[in-house]
C-alpha cells in the first residue's frame, strides 16, 4: 500500500471540513453544522484510538481497516511489526547458530554479568562443571564453583587479566586452565580449559628431572673426589686431561644443582608463603660471595637502600639476586666493573647489575631466559655457564609479579634489572 504524506491527508481533512461548513451556511444552520462535524470527528479519532490501542495489545490480531489517515497508520503499524516479528526471527536464528556454535568448543565457556551472575554456558561447561540451566542461571558464580583461588581470581582486577590453573571442583585430578575475556556492559565471557594431560606430563617432567639430578649428583661427587686427588699428584703427561675431566666434574655439578634449583622453584608444592624479606641482607651475602669469586680481579661496587625491603620467598629472591651478580662476574674481564644498585623508583623497587663485559647481540637478548640457550656455545664452556641461570631468575620474577630488563652492547657491558610492583615493598 502506497503510505501518503500527513499533508496530504491534512489538506483533504480542511478541504472536507470547508465543504461541510460552506454547505451548513447556505442552508442557514453553520452553527449546528460545525458542531455535528466537531463531534463527528472526535467520535471518529477515538474509536480508532480504542481499535490501535486494542491492536498493540495483541498484534496477532488482525489489523484494523480504515480509511484516510488512520488506514495510513494502520498500515505503517503493520509493517513495522511485520518487521519486528522478521528481525526476532534473525535474532533467533543468529542465537541458536551461536548456541550450536558454543555447544562444539571442547573449552567449558560460560557467561557473567557485571554482578558476577551466571548469564549463559555452553555445552562442555555444563558437563565439566555440572551446571544445570533452568537451576544455575541467574545464580552468583562463586556459589557454583566453591573455589578460594577462583573467587579471588574473579574479583582481582589485575589478576584476572592472566590464567588461573586449579584442579576442577570436586574432581583433582582433573585441572582446568581459566582464563577472562571482557565483553559488553561488565559481562565477561569464563573460559574453562582442561589442561588435564599437559599437567600431568609437566609434573613428569619435573618429577624425572629430580630424580635424574639426584641419581647423578652421587657419580659425579665421587668422580670429582678422586679428580681433585689425582690433581695433586706430581705433574706428568695425565695432568692436562685430568684437569680437563674435573673442569667437566665440576660444569656437570652446577648444571644439576641448577636443575634441582628450577625443579624446585616449578613445584607447586614448594610455594611458601610470602614474607617479609630483608634483601638489603640478601645483598651483603651476595657481596661477600662475589668478592671470593672475584679474588680482586674486578671492581665491585654495591649501592643499597638499607630500609627497602620485599614482600616474597627470600631463598627464591636469594636464588635470582645471586645468578644475576654471578654471571656479571663471569663475563667480565679482569679489571671491569660490576656494579649492583637496590633502590625504589617511579616504577616501583629495582635491582640492577651492570657490567662492563663481553656485552651480548641484541638479536640473543629476547632468548636469554630460555632453558639452555647460550650465546655462542665457545662461550658457554669458556664461562662454565648452564644454561639455566636466566631462566631461573625469570621464574622467581614472575612468582613475585616483578618483571627483567636487559641492555647489552657488545663490548661495552650488559645491565639486567629486575623491576617489582610498589605492592611488594614491605614496610
Amino acid at each position: 500500500m502506497t503510505h501518503r504524506d500527513w499533508k496530504y491527508h491534512a489538506s483533504v481533512f480542511i478541504i472536507l471540513v470547508a465543504v461541510i461548513l460552506l454547505t451548513g451556511w447556505f442552508f442557514g444552520h453553520f452553527t449546528e453544522t460545525a458542531l455535528v462535524v466537531v463531534a463527528f470527528a472526535a467520535a471518529w479519532h477515538l474509536v480508532h484510538f480504542w481499535r490501535m490501542y486494542a491492536w498493540l495489545k495483541n498484534p496477532t490480531l488482525e489489523t484494523p481497516k480504515s480509511l484516510g489517515i488512520w488506514a495510513d497508520v494502520f498500515s505503517r503499524l503493520s509493517s513495522l511489526e511485520q518487521q519486528k516479528r522478521k528481525q526476532k526471527k534473525r535474532y533467533r536464528r543468529m542465537i541458536n547458530d551461536f548456541r550450536n556454535v558454543t555447544d562444539a568448543f571442547p573449552d567449558a565457556t560460560l557467561m557473567i554479568d557485571k554482578s558476577a551472575r551466571l548469564a549463559w554456558f555452553n555445552q562442555a561447561a555444563a558437563i565439566f562443571l555440572g551446571l544445570e540451566e533452568n537451576k544455575d542461571v541467574g545464580r552468583r558464580i562463586s556459589s557454583l564453583l566453591r573455589s578460594t583461588e577462583f573467587n579471588h581470581w574473579l574479583s582481582d582486577g589485575e589478576k584476572i587479566a592472566g590464567k588461573l590453573e586449579i584442579p576442577a571442583p570436586g574432581n583433582t585430578e582433573m585441572w582446568l586452565e581459566i582464563s577472562s575475556v571482557p565483553i559488553h556492559k561488565g559481562r565477561q565471557l569464563i573460559i574453562f580449559r582442561d589442561i588435564s594431560e599437559v599437567h600431568h606430563l609437566d609434573r613428569v617432567r619435573k618429577d624425572f628431572v629430580t630424580n635424574v639430578s639426584h641419581e647423578l649428583r652421587t657419580p659425579l661427587t665421587v668422580m670429582r673426589g678422586y679428580l681433585e686427588i689425582l690433581q695433586d699428584r706430581p705433574e706428568d703427561e695425565l695432568t692436562g686431561p685430568f684437569r680437563r675431566m674435573h673442569a667437566q666434574a665440576i660444569q656437570m655439578q652446577a648444571m644439576l644443582d641448577d636443575l634441582l634449583e628450577l625443579s624446585r622453584l616449578q613445584s607447586l608444592d614448594e610455594q611458601g608463603e610470602i614474607e617479609p624479606v630483608d634483601v638489603p641482607a640478601i645483598l651483603m651475602q651476595i657481596k661477600e660471595q662475589a668478592q671470593e669469586i672475584s679474588r680482586g680481579r674486578h671492581e665491585l661496587q654495591f649501592q643499597i637502600d638499607k630500609d627497602l625491603h620485599l614482600l616474597g620467598k627470600r631463598s627464591d629472591l636469594e636464588s635470582a639476586f645471586r645468578n644475576l651478580v654471578v654471571n656479571a662476574l663471569k663475563y667480565t674481564p679482569g679489571g671491569g666493573e660490576i656494579s649492583v644498585l637496590w633502590s625504589n623508583g617511579e616504577q616501583g623497587p629495582s635491582l640492577a647489575v651492570s657490567d662492563t663485559g663481553i656485552g651480548i647481540p641484541r638479536r640473543e637478548i629476547p632468548r636469554l631466559t630460555e632453558r639452555f640457550y647460550r650465546v655462542g656455545s665457545d662461550r658457554g664452556r669458556e664461562s662454565g655457564g648452564t644454561g639455566l641461570g636466566l631462566a631461573i631468575v625469570k621464574h622467581v620474577l614472575s612468582a613475585h609479579d616483578a618483571q627483567l630488563e636487559i641492555e647489552s652492547d657488545v663490548g661495552v657491558g650488559s645491565r639486567f634489572t629486575c623491576i617489582f610492583p610498589p605492592h611488594r615493598i614491605s614496610d
